[in-house]
């Protein structure tokens, strides 16, 4: 059984419960996949993301460009499983004085049609 994974669409930060998964752990294996970093974990060194090179770049729009990127490379298994038909992102950069990250929405579309959405933050410089 996979445990349900419950992110708060503010910070990002996701915390376990003991509920079982809904939507076939479909928001489990994104977060998973990009919370990891790529090559870290040892079963399958390909899982994972590279959002984490992106802690000291500057909140500009290369670097929205490359979190965009990096996520999309990520999520590719998805698709190549057959657990989704098409993934979309959208970056947007947060400009306010003091906060330094991106905001990423992913939107997986499942093969019947049902659209699973997915928020998270990248910190930057």
């Amino acid at each position: 059984m996979d445990f349900a994974l419950t992110i708060d669409n503010q910070t990002g930060i996701a915390s376990m419960s003991f509920d079982q998964a809904e939507d076939g752990n479909l928001l489990n294996n994104i977060y998973l996949s990009l919370a990891i970093r790529k090559g870290s974990f040892f079963q399958n060194p390909d899982l994972g993301s590279r959002l984490h090179l992106l802690q000291r770049s500057k909140n500009t729009g290369q670097t929205e460009a490359l979190a965009a990127e990096y996520c999309r490379e990520a999520l590719q298994w998805l698709i190549d499983a057959v657990r989704v038909s098409k993934i979309d992102i959208y970056t947007e950069r947060d400009r306010r004085q003091d906060v330094h990250r991106l905001r990423v929405l992913i939107e997986a579309t499942k093969a019947n049609g049902d659209l699973v959405t997915f928020t998270t933050f990248v910190e930057v410089a």
